[in-house]
């Protein structure tokens, strides 16, 4: 078998190491085909570098490492030109906007020197100029590739102050790009995040953004077919060791790692996690393990965006527009970065409406997980523990331990983080039972009004109904939850689950600000 490629990004030492390549030349060939200017929006670790390098390849003239790939049969004439490829891995960016601009001129220095050349001008922008006329004028018409163009901006969202600062200095490297229209044949530019109505592409405004064009939705990443194409040899390995049959094994895969999509329509791995679980021959979380979304649940905290909301959710923008932190749209955000993705897209007319959830497991899992720990100010190994003990005291119908362990959990918040609102709690409770695989309907409605929340599990349901009051107004807890179960009964929010032969159990929990306490009452399947 060939050797798998876990952090290879570099297409030659494919070919020449004879690492496992999914053959994405087809992709290459449109778009050098299609057209000149181009945007690609993808999460982290999603295969952009890779398309990147092989985008080199090809306008390198590098034909033996085609031999054999789709591309090769297309290509009549293997023509050579400069190519100036612009990485921001190797920029300095988060120590002040001087030390970015002479970074970033140290970086077109170096790819001058690859060709022989010196730059004479210190100003980023026209030291770009100087660069790509140059080459013209020696070699032809110049690539431009631009890998991670907004990782200076990414990662400097929690600070408004460097991020603005950044944005500055990209706005006038792009900025550059405008005038050189007849120097270039080729430019694309790859990232995380579609700013494309930010300032910074004001002076760019040709590209032909690709993110969510059909015809380039996989681009990067594994579809099913890939997968099973490409790895049987490796999946047979994980089938051996689990026991699994093979649609069993495929079905653990879909779940855990497959989902991701740009159009509605095909879905894709992401391919970071499948190398790793083949290669570990296990089903970790090991792409959200390789960078922690800080910035993320600064921005979901800051809005108050309550965590259930993340679920099927309906959106109309994915592309998003402010600047300021505070004010940042989180959902084009979550999305960009890859926590949520479409699942299907609803259109009326002209208009159309995504409907986003997470792409799988891992994502899902992963992200309530941090998330939950960063609403209580916790380590996020300390989670995990607490909701197995939710999970299996509800299952175990040991209603008091539920509420003990509970308490027991909202006693160690901090008492700043604690907010005198019941939505806050019904997050907390969310997150938790979700993190071991149960799903709670929240607010669910029903002739009689809403009821806070509702548990289906194979042999019973629970109704669940909070009631949060402080010490001002009551003095005992027990007297909320009396009130939660009498509100029950007295709206009968249990009718609806009468006929499934379950058991169903009526589940009240009082808040006293640290205070819990639970009431229930049971109806017998008959």
């Amino acid at each position: 078998m060939k050797e798998l490629p876990i952090s290879r990004q570099v297409f030659p030492e494919f070919i020449e190491e004879n690492l496992l390549y999914v053959d994405k030349t087809r992709f290459v060939w449109e778009l050098v085909r299609q057209g000149k200017y181009y945007f690609l929006s993808r999460p982290r670790r999603f295969g952009k570098t890779l398309l990147l390098s092989t985008l080199k390849a090809f306008f390198e003239g590098r034909e033996d490492l085609f031999r054999g790939l789709y591309l090769h049969s297309k290509v009549k004439e293997w023509k050579k030109y400069p190519v100036v490829r612009i990485d921001y891995s190797q920029v300095s960016y988060k120590d002040g906007k001087a030390v970015f601009q002479q970074s970033l001129l140290n970086h077109l220095s170096e790819i001058a020197s690859d060709y022989g050349l010196t730059l004479e001008n210190t100003i980023l922008g026209d030291a770009f100029t100087e660069l790509v006329r140059t080459l013209y004028g020696q070699h032809g018409k110049v690539v431009i590739l631009v890998d991670e163009y907004d990782k200076a901006m990414v990662d400097t969202l929690a600070d408004e102050e460097r991020f603005e600062e950044n944005r500055e200095v990209l706005r006038g490297l792009y900025s550059a790009m405008k005038g050189l229209d007849e120097y270039l044949r080729f430019v694309i530019l790859t990232g995380v995040s579609r700013f494309a109505k930010v300032s910074v592409f004001s002076g760019l405004n040709n590209l032909e953004d690709i993110s969510m064009d059909s015809a380039f939705a996989n681009a990067v990443g594994f579809t099913q077919e890939e997968l099973e194409t490409n790895f049987e040899p490796y999946l047979k390995q994980v089938q051996a060791k689990f026991g699994f049959s093979w649609e069993e094994l495929l079905d653990h895969y879909r779940t855990q790692y497959n989902g991701y999509s740009w159009d509605g329509e095909s879905t894709l791995y992401n391919p970071f996690s499948v190398l790793k679980s083949l290669k570990e021959q296990d089903f970790g979380n090991y792409w959200f393990s390789t960078g922690t979304p800080t910035f993320l649940t600064e921005i979901v905290k800051k809005q108050q965006f309550p965590p259930e909301i993340f679920e099927d959710l309906k959106t109309e923008d994915l592309a998003g527009s402010s600047l300021r932190l505070i004010n940042f749209p989180l959902i084009p955000l979550l999305f960009q970065t890859g926590y949520l993705t479409i699942r299907r897209i609803e259109r009326e007319g002209i208009r159309q409406r995504f409907i986003l959830n997470y792409p799988n497991e891992e994502v899902r899992h992963s992200f309530l997980t941090f998330l939950a720990a960063a609403f209580v100010e916790k380590d996020e190994f300390e989670i995990q523990p607490e909701a197995i003990e939710l999970r299996d005291a509800l299952r175990e119908e040991r209603t008091g331990d539920f509420v003990f362990r509970l308490q027991s959990f909202l006693a160690d918040i901090p008492s700043r983080l604690h907010i005198s609102q019941e939505a806050y709690y019904h997050s907390l409770v969310y997150m938790m039972l979700r993190l071991v695989g149960m799903k709670p309907l929240l607010e669910k409605e029903t002739n009689k009004g809403r009821l806070d929340a509702v548990l289906e599990l194979p042999d019973k349901t629970y109704i669940l109904e909070f009631k949060f009051g402080s010490g001002k107004r009551v003095k005992n807890v027990r007297t909320l939850s009396r009130q939660a179960i009498a509100q029950i009964e007295k709206k009968q929010y249990y009718e609806p689950y009468l006929g499934g032969g379950k058991k169903i159990i009526l589940f009240g929990i009082g808040f006293l600000d640290k205070a819990l306490d639970g009431r229930v009452k049971v109806f017998s399947p008959s």
